[in-house]
């Protein structure tokens, strides 16, 4: 009797629970699924807004007034309090979910916290927790060499909500020192 029970409690999570991939595919799946989507941000402490429209269209705002904005051809990085404006040209490229999460070399999973680890990759461990619907809840993320992880928090998720374009053309002000492809820079 004592080892049905046991089955009959330890059977549904053995069925229900998914392989590391699985998990990985299924939080892609859903993040791509999304037209588009807008979220409360929490960053390291900052807060703020993120906006997101296929394909590849991104906006975040945080409460210090910085700007990350890319309409899928330039990214803008703008800082109000050293009035300086990066631009960088993306030349089709595209990283998104896919590109953040892809590639590690172990995946696994416990309930609905993915984690993902790399000897190879920047962020040597990526942590992400879901919702039960695989909408991500928050992303932390190691890189290489350090000790801290920085975690990225997403609350009151809208998906599917029709942002125009527009939102994602940022304009400097016109005091702003521009600052062309950043990226590319050596220090």
């Amino acid at each position: 009797m004592l080892k049905y029970i046991a089955f009959c409690i330890l059977i549904p999570f053995a069925i229900f629970s998914e392989s590391g991939e699985e998990l990985l595919n299924s939080i892609i799946g859903t993040m791509n699924s999304f037209e588009s989507f807008r979220a409360n941000i929490s960053l390291d402490g900052m807060s703020g807004t993120v906006s997101y429209k296929k394909p590849g269209s991104i906006q975040l705002k945080l409460s210090d007034g910085r700007i990350l904005s890319g309409n899928g051809r330039y990214l803008w990085i703008f800082n109000p309090a050293r009035s300086v404006a990066g631009k960088q040209d993306l030349k089709g490229s595209t990283g998104g979910i896919s590109g953040l999460l892809g590639g590690y070399e172990s995946v696994s999973a416990s309930g609905k916290t993915l984690k993902l680890k790399s000897d190879t990759k920047y962020y040597e461990e990526i942590i992400v927790s879901v919702t039960p619907n695989n909408i991500i809840r928050s992303i932390r993320l190691k890189a290489r060499g350090k000790q801290d992880f920085m975690e990225i928090s997403f609350s009151g998720v809208q998906t599917n909500i029709g942002l125009p374009a527009s939102v994602f053309n940022f304009h400097p002000p016109a005091n702003a020192q521009i600052v062309e492809n950043p990226l590319n820079q050596r220090e």
